[in-house]
């Protein structure tokens, strides 16, 4: 057999090409679809944990009126949680970590939880509740997405997917509206 001949076939050359102009078609085609919708989410939200986490830092360092210790105990604890775990969230969210995941809504359900008892503790108010709840729904849907592209179907994707058909039964497909 002459392998040369084999190299310079049409078929084997184009499949075996370091350099593929355009996606594939297919199943790998949504997974990474999925997956890059998905990092460039997390880079996005890094970008507004590293502004949250510096604007923490700023009330720390140079506060707006008076000073740092006459905040109460708990302002002052909260400053400093925020202001440490906030950066660090956003590295993790940055290079996509699974631990910058967890840190990352540790400090997204603990500033939904500080805008519910005291809104002004944040820049935006009581907006800032509704900012991350938006956000939170956008990783859940996000990450459910990239999970069913990459064909890790569990028990709630089932429940899902039956609940989806049984939508588009009824005349309306929610797909449409992603």
């Amino acid at each position: 057999m002459d392998y040369f001949k084999a190299a310079q076939s049409d078929e084997d050359y184009e499949a075996s090409g370091a350099i593929q102009v355009g996606m594939k078609s297919g199943p790998d085609a949504e997974e990474a679809r999925w997956g890059l919708i998905l990092t460039v989410f997390f880079r996005v939200v890094a970008m507004l944990w590293i502004v949250q986490g510096l604007e923490q830092w700023r009330q720390i360092v140079a506060p707006a009126s008076g000073s740092f210790l006459d905040l109460s105990p708990a302002g002052v604890s909260a400053t400093i949680f925020f202001a440490v775990l906030n950066p660090i969230a956003a590295v993790g969210l940055w290079l996509v970590a699974p631990w910058g995941g967890v840190v990352w809504l540790l400090t997204l359900l603990a500033q939904i939880f500080v805008a519910s008892i005291k809104p002004s503790f944040f820049i935006g108010g009581a907006a800032i509740k509704w900012l991350d709840g938006a956000l939170l729904t956008a990783y859940l849907l996000l990450s459910w997405r990239a999970n069913v592209a990459s064909g890790d179907i569990g028990p709630i994707d089932h429940l899902i997917e039956w609940a989806v058909g049984k939508l588009r039964r009824r005349g309306r497909d929610p797909s449409a509206e992603l």
